[in-house]
């Protein structure tokens, strides 16, 4: 596992469980934000975010990004089932990173979701967007 790794990421890698570890390789990214993040408290309980962000399979820009309660980002038309990845951003921080349904960093803690403000029209472009991109327009 030392191959592509430098010896700042390969002592991040070490506090991690094995199982965990042993994923670098395939996950390295994945990985390494759970070890940067690792051994950190949860979010405490009543907690509320300022900003939330998901990311879904190996996207670079996240599916949802929420700011101050409100719904910028919504686009899950191109998530890639088969990697099967889940990575949340709360304020900046890791809070939860699942791959291939392995829990690998669980921060949530209390962390409170927003209800969310949404613009209509958002709404609908994004619902537009999600079934033209399943009709293969």
């Amino acid at each position: 596992m030392t191959e592509g790794f430098s010896q700042k990421e390969l002592k991040q890698i070490s506090k991690l469980p094995k199982d965990i570890a042993a994923l670098a390789n395939e996950h390295k990214i994945d990985v390494l934000n759970a070890a940067e993040f690792w051994g950190k408290p949860d979010f405490p309980d009543g907690y509320i975010p300022e900003s939330i962000e998901i990311y879904y399979g190996d996207k670079d820009e996240p599916s949802v990004f929420i700011l101050h309660g409100k719904l910028y980002t919504y686009d899950i038309s191109e998530i890639d089932n088969t990697s099967r990845k889940i990575s949340v951003l709360i304020d900046s921080q890791w809070a939860y990173i699942e791959v291939m349904n392995k829990i690998l960093l669980n921060r949530l803690g209390g962390v409170i979701l927003p209800q969310l403000m949404v613009d209509p029209s958002f709404l609908i472009e994004s619902i537009l967007k999600t079934y033209l991109n399943e009709k293969g327009e």
